[in-house]
């Protein structure tokens, strides 16, 4: 990777980037947030943080979930923060969870399951854990259903034999996340005015378009400056105009713009298999902005772009399973295609 300069200092104080006055209690806000494994913060009032918390973030991230769970697949160990893809498999009848697994995807219960014989008697059942086993059982023999029952612990399974797939939608909700993303990592790099004043918060209160759209572009000069699959988060900023590209789980890259400023380019990223989280100056790569619809021509273009790099970097970490990508459906987001 190429030289970095370190980090500059966090917020001098309590000025909420994302809200006016008066901000009442403030909070710490991940940079990145913590289902990713993020560590560093920001300060943020409880007003912009919950909402923000309980709207796009919280759908984006079951979308990153998603995410981690298919690259694990590939041997991966993502568990630095265990990732959950929810009644995601069914076998014979049963409804399993996905987990990221030290080897690869692992599948548990989605819910305790109950056993019958032939004439329909409760004769036992299985459940994610021992306390949750015991929960049931007691909850079976409170309710009359049994007089006695076992409820057993199902151990987690790694998944060999299933080839998993995943759709990628570019939707608002992953927008405004990856912008967030860009503002947090301005505000953490000492641009918490610059924020403040480009009134991105508008569109993250869901008041205002912003123009985020896919990253329709070669992102390698991005990719090289940090470890293959982290989370990553490159800002320019320039007299004439100032962007950032957000590149998540090395697959999906997001374009944001952003209002002119002083000449300065920052990065930050977050390395999901290492947890290693890096703020800092680099050098101005001089991106164009990305168009800010496609044709679906250059959608598929977009798309074998995204996965070749992904392949390209699960590889490049160890992938014990080579990755063969394949996406069933592809969501163009709000612009769609033009």
């Amino acid at each position: 990777m190429s030289s970095l300069l370190q980090s500059q200092p966090d917020q001098t104080n309590d000025m909420c980037p994302y809200s006016d006055p008066p901000y009442g209690e403030f909070t710490d806000d991940h940079v990145f947030p913590n289902f990713l494994g993020g560590r560093r913060t920001i300060r943020v009032c409880r007003d912009c943080n919950s909402r923000f918390g309980h709207s796009f973030e919280a759908k984006a991230a079951s979308q990153l979930r998603q995410m981690q769970v298919f690259i694990s697949h590939f041997g991966l160990d993502l568990t630095h923060v265990p990732g959950i893809w929810p009644s995601a498999l069914e076998i014979d009848g049963t409804t399993y969870n996905l987990l990221s697994g030290p080897d690869g995807v692992q599948y548990e219960l989605a819910r305790p399951v109950i056993r019958r014989d032939e004439s329909g008697k409760i004769i036992g059942g299985q459940a994610r854990s021992r306390s949750e086993a015991e929960q049931f059982a007691a909850s079976l023999l409170k309710k009359g259903i049994v007089k006695e029952v076992t409820i057993e612990e199902a151990p987690r399974k790694t998944l060999d034999d299933i080839k998993l797939t995943v759709g990628i939608s570019y939707n608002d909700d992953l927008y405004r996340f990856s912008t967030k993303l860009v503002g947090n990592t301005a505000v953490a790099m000492g641009y918490e005015a610059f924020i403040k004043q480009s009134h991105v918060a508008h569109y993250l209160h869901g008041s205002t378009g912003w123009g985020v759209c896919a990253a329709y572009s070669d992102t390698s000069a991005i990719r090289k400056l940090r470890p293959p699959l982290s989370h990553t988060v490159y800002l320019e900023f320039g007299p004439l105009q100032s962007h950032a590209v957000v590149i998540l789980f090395g697959g999906w890259q997001i374009y944001v713009p952003l209002p002119p400023g002083e000449q300065d380019a920052v990065l930050g990223y977050l390395d999901p298999i290492t947890g290693t989280e890096f703020f800092g100056r680099t050098k101005a790569l001089n991106m164009t902005p990305s168009p800010r619809s496609l044709t679906e021509a250059e959608w598929g273009v977009h798309v074998a772009y995204v996965n070749k790099r992904l392949e390209e970097e699960a590889n490049s970490r160890g992938a014990k399973h080579p990755p063969n990508l394949t996406i069933p459906s592809f969501d163009f987001g709000p612009a769609g295609a033009k």
